[in-house]
């Protein structure tokens, strides 16, 4: 019968052509994730990288972040590809975005008081730290030289 002389002869996970078998597709699933893993991120792409998180995650209540979320936000608000490309102060603009409205009443940094009672927030509070906002101003840095402007580091 010819399905039982083909099982008589398949490798078994336990024999040596089958642990042979197995080792060789362990190797070659091996090689292949390694050649498909993306290059490591440096440290500045990896905080930019954070930046856009964080962007992501807070920012993009109100202002459309990037391209790829450009039906985020609000009317209202300015994009940050706006804000970089038709502000001349841009710069100072998100460098000082925690004291520009209506950013004080819902943006604090890690560590102040509570929020005065003069500044109700109108949507959930955000609380970020030195390094968080250090990661989303080298997202907007990336973002301005990817659309021609250089920032003044």
């Amino acid at each position: 019968m010819p399905g039982r002389c083909l099982r008589h002869h398949q490798p078994s996970a336990t024999s040596v052509p089958g642990q042979l078998i197995a080792l060789a597709f362990g190797v070659f699933a091996a090689l292949t994730a390694l050649s498909i893993q993306p290059a490591l991120a440096s440290p500045t792409e990896a905080l930019q990288q954070r930046g856009f998180e964080l962007s992501k995650l807070h920012c993009a209540r109100c202002h459309i972040i990037s391209e790829k979320d450009r039906f985020a936000g609000t009317s209202s608000t300015p994009s940050f590809k706006i804000m970089i490309e038709f502000l001349k102060d841009w710069e100072d603009r998100f460098d000082t975005f925690m004291a520009r409205n209506p950013h004080p009443a819902h943006v604090r940094l890690q560590g102040d008081g509570p929020r005065p009672d003069n500044l109700p927030a109108t949507i959930q509070e955000v609380i970020l730290t030195l390094d968080d906002i250090e990661a989303i101003l080298a997202y907007v840095d990336q973002m301005a030289r990817e659309l021609g402007k250089q920032p003044s580091d």
